[in-house]
């Protein structure tokens, strides 16, 4: 028979349950971590924004590892440190829109738009799916107008940050502006410089394909590109359709034509949705001609990382 010592039991039994209620009351205070919320400083704007409203949709759908901050018409959701957060919102986010509307852009969003920051491409491919349902994902990042948001896999760079901003600002002040258009300006941005409150567009990596393009003769000419449909620019030849566009912007700021073929294209619209009407006036020049000066212009370019 053994002699039981319930005195020791009894010790047991008291330290298991200190440890079963540390052990819980740690896992608790995880889960009800709040999402911390930084109220930025912002530039004076006659426009009232409803921050609040879009902070308490955000709370109920993240998680504590994130920081929500305003800025401007933007509230930014970022799973990154305060201080990375900060970082690009001064360097990227505040100075893209400086120069956005000292160059471009004169109508302001009058609602808040979202930007999601994810560090790594494994929060930016979760959240896209959680949030939004999203799956077949750029590994950049992308837009969603219908939301007025934007979801950016941030370390792979701000490119395509400004990218995006382009497009969730021209809505506003060019809201029938052709795919072909916005998307040619957007990706002027993608590798850019900023400096005071002027942005410029550098040689990027969708060159390539667009020599390829000329070499091989599948080129397609400017007036086809700006022809096209959603459906079309969008469709089987995007990929070329996009560095064509981008060039063509690029052309015409090196030529320092961008800023007013921009304005005269949105004033003058209905005269011509098409735009050819405003690149042969800025131009000066018909557009067969203008395009042969353009292409031998991109045969001559070279990118180099």
């Amino acid at each position: 028979m053994f002699n039981i010592n319930y005195n020791f039991v009894h010790k047991i039994i008291f330290l298991a349950i200190i440890f079963l209620f540390f052990s819980c009351k740690s896992k608790s205070n995880q889960v009800e971590k709040p999402v911390e919320i930084i109220k930025a400083k912002s530039p004076k704007d006659s426009v009232s924004f409803d921050y609040d409203s879009r902070i308490n949709e955000l709370k109920k759908q993240l998680q504590g590892d994130f920081i929500i901050k305003t800025y401007s018409c933007f509230v930014i959701a970022s799973n990154m440190t305060e201080s990375e957060t900060q970082k690009i919102i001064d360097n990227t986010i505040a100075s893209a829109e400086e120069c956005f509307y000292n160059n471009y852009f004169e109508k302001k969003p009058d609602e808040v738009i979202t930007i999601f920051l994810f560090k790594d491409d494994k929060s930016y491919r979760f959240w896209g799916n959680k949030l939004y349902g999203d799956t077949d994902l750029s590994r950049f990042g992308y837009y969603k107008p219908s939301k007025k948001t934007m979801l950016m896999n941030i370390s792979t760079g701000g490119g395509t940050l400004v990218h995006e901003m382009t497009h969730s600002f021209v809505r506003y002040d060019f809201p029938d502006i052709p795919s072909w258009f916005n998307e040619g300006l957007g990706s002027l941005y993608e590798r850019c410089s900023m400096n005071n409150k002027e942005i410029l567009g550098h040689t990027n990596w969708r060159l390539p394909e667009l020599q390829s393009a000329i070499r091989s003769g599948t080129y397609s000419s400017l007036d086809l590109l700006i022809n096209t449909t959603d459906e079309e620019f969008y469709g089987y030849e995007s990929s070329v359709n996009y560095a064509q566009a981008r060039y063509l912007c690029q052309y015409l700021q090196q030529k320092n034509l961008l800023k007013k073929f921009y304005k005269t294209f949105r004033d003058n619209y209905e005269k011509d949705k098409t735009g050819k009407t405003f690149l042969e006036e800025v131009t000066k020049m018909k557009l067969a001609d203008f395009e042969y000066s353009f292409v031998e212009w991109v045969k001559s370019l070279k990118y180099e990382e």
